[in-house]
């Protein structure tokens, strides 16, 4: 993974294109009724944009959960 570009509690999105705050997998698939397994592979897919935050755990790009453009289906 690239290294990121943060802006106060926000990071840089490649796919929304914007700063966006970043949440945890569960709190993603909550936001969007969804399980979480389908938020990680949604990731793999490169569906979703996240940082791997502590070697195992992941942040997801809030703006690719709600923008129009997201290929997320709820």
């Amino acid at each position: 993974m690239s290294s990121t570009l943060v802006a106060g509690d926000k990071a840089w999105c490649p796919l929304c294109r914007d700063f966006s705050a970043l949440v945890k997998v569960h709190r993603a698939a909550r936001l969007v009724d969804m399980h979480s397994r389908t938020i990680y592979r949604y990731i793999e897919e490169g569906k979703i944009h996240a940082v791997k935050v502590g070697g195992r755990s992941y942040r997801v790009c809030s703006g690719c959960l709600v923008s129009p453009q997201s290929s997320v289906e709820t």
